[in-house]
């Protein structure tokens, strides 16, 4: 029987054998991931290229190439970021894949391979005509049961399922199908809601004297060199000699830069609301009602947002403006650059943005991001590259202070880097360690309050405590909110990983009240 079918597959046309290793494939996929969600996928394929006159492999294999698509792409993104294909990812293509390939020629040839690959398939799924065999009936039936098993498998899913369960261990298309019934972002809560703590201040009291402007400088990528070069000594970002300096403990690594963003703005890690925190400026427009922005506002500051990609960009713009930003500048509108460019260099940034400022008797509080050292690197010896960036950077961070001591206000700047590029896998295989970049705060024309921070037991701050840290650097009072949050997390090594997950979600029942 053996020989025989062997001799039979020897005889197939060099089409239908590539067609019976896709099969294979699939039915390989299906056994290793116990996943009879393949044919949920397969069967509307399948429907489409019956009653066309093509042999049952051939039919079966361009049924099965969409599903084993999936699982291509699940598998390279659970290898890049250890999270499969999820259904929420629809928030990342729609109207960020052209502005990435734009500026990416990686990104670009994929897009054009998979439309070839889209138009290349569709054509030949639908050429021919034939009647229906016994074999398509068969088969089509079969897929129908299959497929209706599933649905029904999905809806009777848990309603409250998070990505962290163990339903999205794997890169599978059942994955997919469960992530389909993740609830839209909610911030993760005790299951029996504690007393809310009371919170007689809502909102941060003003420094003596007069109100300082406020720089918070996100820097791209950034950490600081000595990191791996030991010897390696900075002018002015991240300068150990700086009065006010440290490494700071973030969230996300090699990328997702609004996953620094928002602790930056909220106090709040992205990850408290589900979906890993990826997509958190689509999905928490207009339901987040306390920011960095909101309580400065509240002292008459002038809110700003100076962006180096367009604002279309995760919906940056419409995140930032409902939080409070009262402006929104990127290259478009300020007229340096179309799409996506990562090479705009820093000084360019401080220079359009000081200009675009100008000179007000209304103070300004402004979040600024760089692009400068955005991947890609020098493929065979990145860090160089990197160093490279960092001493451009360096230079214009420094002109930048030297720009504020002349303006002659009293200005306060928190500088900080968003996460490591991708290229530090190379050199750690340490994964803690992936998440540490630094922070700096500079006083201008005025004095901080309070006894210098750097080199005090090189201990990490984490970022959603950096802000409100750096106001009372500034001389600013905290509110309640921003108290209890220190208070709550004194003991965790200003790490908020580090507390237990009771401490953690006490939290976030503190912050509920400025969610919706």
């Amino acid at each position: 029987m053996l020989t025989t079918a062997l001799s039979a597959t020897w005889q197939l046309s060099r089409t239908q054998k590539t067609a019976l290793v896709t099969v294979a494939a699939g039915v390989i996929y299906a056994i290793a991931f116990l996943d009879p969600y393949i044919g949920l996928f397969m069967a509307p394929f399948f429907a489409l290229g019956c009653a066309r006159g093509k042999h049952p492999l051939i039919l079966l294999a361009l049924s099965v190439v969409p599903a084993l698509v999936l699982v291509a792409v699940s598998l390279a993104k659970f290898a890049v970021l250890d999270m499969p294909l999820f259904a929420y990812d629809h928030y990342f293509l729609r109207g960020n894949l052209v502005l990435l390939a734009y500026n990416d020629w990686r990104v670009a040839t994929a897009l054009v391979v998979t439309t070839a690959g889209t138009i290349y398939y569709i054509v030949h799924l639908f050429k021919g005509r034939g009647l229906f065999s016994r074999f398509e009936k068969g088969s089509l039936a079969a897929l129908s049961v299959v497929s209706l098993g599933c649905i029904v498998d999905v809806q009777s899913w848990s309603q409250n399922g998070t990505i962290w369960t163990p339903d999205f261990a794997k890169p599978s298309l059942r994955t997919l199908m469960y992530s389909s019934q993740i609830p839209g972002a909610q911030l993760l809560l005790p299951a029996i809601m504690p007393p809310a703590p009371a919170l007689a201040n809502l909102h941060i009291g003003a420094p003596a004297g007069p109100l300082p402007d406020l720089f918070f400088v996100l820097e791209e990528s950034t950490f600081p060199p000595e990191l791996l070069r030991k010897s390696y000594e900075p002018h002015s970002l991240f300068s150990k000699t700086a009065p006010h300096t440290g490494p700071l403990r973030v969230h996300t690594f090699a990328g997702g830069t609004w996953r620094t963003e928002f602790p930056i703005l909220t106090q709040m890690r992205p990850q408290e609301f589900g979906s890993d925190g990826l997509y958190v400026f689509h999905q928490l427009e207009g339901r987040i009602k306390r920011s960095i922005f909101t309580e400065l506002k509240e002292l008459g500051y002038r809110t700003m947002v100076f962006y180096p990609v367009p604002g279309s960009f995760i919906n940056a713009r419409n995140f930032y403006l409902s939080i409070g930003a009262d402006e929104f500048n990127d290259p478009d509108t300020l007229g340096y650059s179309k799409g996506l460019d990562w090479k705009i260099p820093d000084s360019t940034i401080y220079e359009t943005m000081l200009k675009k400022i100008g000179e007000t008797n209304q103070p300004v509080a402004v979040m600024m991001l760089t692009i400068n050292q955005h991947t890609p690197y020098d493929i065979k010896d990145p860090f160089t590259d990197y160093v490279t960036r960092y001493s451009d950077s360096d230079d214009a961070y420094g002109a930048f202070l030297e720009a504020l001591t002349k303006r002659g206000r009293p200005t306060g700047v928190v500088t900080f880097g968003d996460h490591q590029p991708e290229f530090m896998t190379r050199f750690w295989d340490d994964h803690a360690k992936w998440y540490t970049t630094a922070y700096d705060i500079r006083c201008i024309n005025f004095e901080c309050a309070g006894p210098a921070t750097t080199g005090q037991d090189n201990k990490a701050l984490d970022v959603t405590l950096l802000s409100p840290f750096a106001l009372q650097k500034f001389g600013f009072k905290l509110d309640d909110f921003a108290a209890l949050q220190q208070e709550m997390f004194k003991n965790c090594d200003d790490d908020v990983m580090r507390c237990d997950e009771a401490t953690r979600l006490t939290y976030n029942a503190a912050f509920s009240r400025f969610f919706e």
